[in-house]
Order: structure tokens, then C-alpha cells, then sequence
């Protein structure tokens, strides 16, 4: 028998775009950023402005700025295009992954909607409630891809529920706090190699049947994980006169312990012959998988100032403590064989991701040409948590990214308002080395590649205030 035997498989994936991946095109690590059309068009810079009720996100403190009772729908499209070429994979044995070595994995539009409700209770309070997406990604590679072995396949969806309630504390000075809950589902698929049994049963060197019978002994492994997180949102705004105005928001870390099952299924000829065996080493057709995430608290900095009746110019500040995701260990519920000439087993995957805390800065502005149209423009940059090419992973090739964004604003009458907006995300152009390291449950084939990755983001509103 084989020193090492591969894994069922590797959910890592699952679970960073789970909780935090998500979204490797969207914002930085896995922050969708589409909070409303209006923040988008300005470069996500305008938290501070509070002008709808979107503002529940961004500041809550801001509700108390909101009159009457508002509705505030919004819906983007968004096109990703997340393209690799020049890609490679390696076996434990040093011989090469055979399959197509460039592909697209994600250029499929997706509707992202969001909806806010606002109510200003009297003069000093205010109320409201956000149920949106804040994470959201769809990833799927070819079958006989050269990286199949990593992360073939993932379908994350979140939804935030968020309640919050705010008070005027005087002319100047405003507070609020929210409470979220967090709903995650994630689904991931990756292929795992079980040539080393066809090898230690027929006697013939792995490499061999690597080469002369590629993908026989495939098995595709697809995770499934669900759990409920909760947290919470505050921030404070203050007028520092009638023309400047600044305020601090803050986003608690969500702890997420996501429970689901494991499936695998025999794809490869010879695979299909051996599956009994694989069940003697652990590696069952169904069994459940866990893993817990601590999402990250993000904390910004924003102003507005009103240059004149036309101008408003907006900043936004913000830093994520996205070292939070410094490692991920995923846990099965059967152990498995990882080194059966030792007699060595495992019940879990350790990945070592090695996230940075980050960074992320945008400027904005509107300009009001009549009483009825605003037009708004905006960039923001955001950093990514990503250190090297050996820690970034087949479904995130995050890189840092500019975010450009314009749209308009137009009011119908004095109750009904709608927005329209287009973004440009560039993604930096990303290099992925990756493989695991250590005795644990893994399929030890390095993957490598590089990225080009970009996304059109278009959306519209409606705001009807009662």
C-alpha cells in the first residue's frame, strides 16, 4: 500500500466561501459590497450621507436622518468572468494531471436582491429592518480539469436579517445598533484520486496508471453545510456643522459552526470496481462534515461634506480583521486512512490559509442637477487578505481590486424614488500555487494556475416612502 491515501475530500472551499469566501469576484477575500444602488454608484464611499434605509447596513445610526416610513428595494445583476490558463496539477508521485489547463469558472449572471424597511418612530428614534445578501458565489470548473483535484465546484448562499433601532442624541450627535442574523448554505464539489488502491491491487506504479489511465480511479466528493450566525451592527454620526459630517460603524465577528453531509461517488471506471474497498478506509458514501468560522469584524471611518446646493463629496475608511480566517480545519465523521503503512488516521482536513487583516478606501461624490435628478460617481479600492500564491485557492484567486461605479438618482414625485447603477470590478491578476501540507485528510495534489478575473455589476431601486 501507498504511503499516503487521497481524501474523500477537501471542503475547505465550502467553507470559506461558506462564511467568508465568498465571493471571489465580488469585494476583497469574500465581502459581496452590494449594500444598495446608491452606495455602489458612489464607490461604496457615501456612508456617512444615510439618505435611505440601506443606511441600516452602512451606519444604523443613520435611521434617525430617514422621515415618515420608507421601502427601499433594490436589485443588482451581477456578470462575473473569473478565467484561468497555464494551469497545472501534480501528484503526490511527481507525475502530472492530465485535462483541459485553462476554462472559465464563473460567468454566469446572478441576481443579488436586497430590501430595507425604515420607520421614524418620533423625533429622537428611529427603526428599521435589512434582509440582504451580503455573501453570494457560484464557481464551477470542468470535470477533467488539471484542478479538479482542488476545488471543482461551489454554490454559496447568505442571507443577513437585520433589525436596528437608532436615537438622536442632540442636533449633532446620533447612535444606532442593530442585531444580525446570519443564515449561510454552501455547497462544494471537488474530485478526489484513488489511484494508490488501483496501485497497491494491481502492482503497477502509480505513476503509470496516472499516465496511461487518466481519471479511472476519480471519485467526486460534494459537500453540503448549513448553520445560523449571529452579531451584531452600531454607529454613531455626527453633523459636525450643517455642511460636514462624519461618523464610525462597526460589524461584530459572526461565529458560524456549519453542519452538513458528504457524499462521494465513483466517476472512474476502475473506481467504480474499488468502492467497497474505499468504505474499509473510512471513506464513506455518506457522512456528515463540520467545520467552525468566525467571519470578521470590519470597522470604517466615512464623511460627507457638502461642498455646495449641487456637490457632495463622500470618503469612506475601512479595515477587516480578515485574519480571523488563519487556518481552517474541517472535521469528518469517520476516520480515514491517511498513511496506512504507519497506521496513521485522520477526521480532518487542515488548511493553512494565512489571511491578512485588510484595508479597503473610497472616494465619492453627487451632483444634484435639478431638484429631481442626481447623478453620483465614485472608486473604491479594496486589498486582499491573500499573502502568497501558496495559500490562495482555486475558488478564491483573490487579488486586490478597484472598484468603479456611476449612476443616477431620480425623484418621480415626493414619495416614489428610483436609482439606477453600473460598476466595473478589475481584479488584479493572480498566480495560485497551492497544495497541502502534513499527515491529514488530503489528496496532496498541487495545483497551479493563473488568474484573470473581472466583474460588470449593474442595478436598479425603487424607494417608495409612505
Amino acid at each position: 500500500m501507498t504511503r499516503h491515501l487521497p481524501a474523500v475530500i477537501k471542503i475547505s472551499t465550502v467553507f470559506i466561501s461558506a462564511a467568508t469566501i465568498i465571493s471571489p469576484v465580488y469585494a476583497s477575500g469574500y465581502h459581496l459590497g452590494l449594500q444598495s444602488v446608491t452606495a455602489v454608484a458612489a464607490g461604496n464611499a457615501a456612508a456617512a450621507e444615510a439618505a435611505d434605509a440601506a443606511t441600516i447596513v452602512n451606519n444604523p445610526a443613520g435611521l434617525v436622518n430617514l422621515d415618515g416610513t420608507q421601502i427601499d428595494t433594490n436589485l443588482f445583476v451581477v456578470k462575473p468572468d473569473i478565467k484561468y490558463r497555464h494551469a497545472r496539477g501534480t501528484f503526490a508521485d511527481g507525475s502530472a494531471v492530465q485535462g483541459p489547463e485553462q476554462d472559465n469558472i464563473a460567468n454566469t449572471a446572478q441576481l443579488i436582491p436586497q430590501l430595507y424597511f425604515s420607520h421614524r418612530l418620533n423625533d429622537k428614534w428611529g427603526m428599521g429592518l435589512g434582509v440582504y445578501i451580503p455573501y453570494a458565489a457560484r464557481t464551477n470548473d470542468s470535470s477533467d480539469s488539471v484542478l479538479r483535484y482542488n476545488v471543482n465546484k461551489t454554490n454559496v448562499k447568505a442571507l443577513d436579517i437585520n433589525p436596528a433601532i437608532a436615537y438622536k442624541i442632540n442636533d449633532r450627535h446620533s447612535i444606532g445598533v442593530g442585531l444580525i442574523a446570519q443564515y449561510l448554505h454552501a455547497e462544494v464539489q471537488k474530485y478526489a484520486d484513488f489511484t494508490p488502491v488501483g496501485s497497491a491491487q494491481s502492482g503497477i506504479a502509480q505513476a503509470a496508471l496516472h499516465q496511461k489511465m487518466p481519471g479511472a480511479f476519480d471519485a467526486r466528493a460534494t459537500v453540503k453545510g448549513n448553520d445560523w450566525g449571529y452579531g451584531f451592527n452600531a454607529g454613531w454620526l455626527w453633523d459636525i456643522n450643517d455642511d460636514v459630517r462624519v461618523g464610525v460603524s462597526y460589524r461584530s465577528k459572526i461565529n458560524q459552526h456549519l453542519h452538513g453531509t458528504a457524499r462521494w461517488k465513483p466517476m472512474g471506471s476502475y473506481a467504480k470496481n474499488y468502492a467497497p474497498l474505499f468504505e474499509q478506509f473510512g471513506f464513506k458514501a455518506l457522512e456528515s462534515a463540520q467545520v467552525q468560522i468566525t467571519t470578521p469584524e470590519v470597522v470604517s471611518l466615512h464623511g460627507m461634506w457638502k461642498v455646495n446646493p449641487q456637490w457632495n463629496v463622500f470618503g469612506n475608511v475601512s479595515w477587516t480583521r480578515s485574519s480571523r480566517l488563519h487556518e481552517l480545519d474541517i472535521n469528518f465523521e469517520h476516520d480515514k486512512a491517511v498513511d496506512p503503512v504507519h497506521g496513521a488516521t485522520s477526521n480532518t482536513t487542515h488548511i493553512a490559509t494565512n489571511w491578512r487583516d485588510t484595508y479597503a478606501v473610497g472616494v465619492g461624490a453627487s451632483y444634484q442637477q435639478n431638484p429631481r435628478l442626481q447623478w453620483r460617481f465614485g472608486v473604491n479600492y479594496d486589498q486582499s487578505p491573500v499573502r502568497s500564491s501558496a495559500t490562495r485557492l482555486s475558488t478564491i484567486p483573490d487579488g486586490n481590486r478597484w472598484l468603479f461605479g456611476a449612476g443616477a438618482k431620480y425623484d418621480v414625485n415626493k414619495n416614489d424614488t428610483v436609482a439606477v447603477s453600473y460598476a466595473y470590478l478589475h481584479i488584479q491578476q493572480t498566480h495560485m500555487n497551492q497544495q497541502d501540507q502534513g499527515v491529514h485528510v488530503s489528496s496532496n495534489v498541487r495545483g497551479e494556475a493563473d488568474y484573470r478575473s473581472h466583474a460588470h455589476i449593474a442595478g436598479v431601486s425603487y424607494t417608495h416612502r409612505f
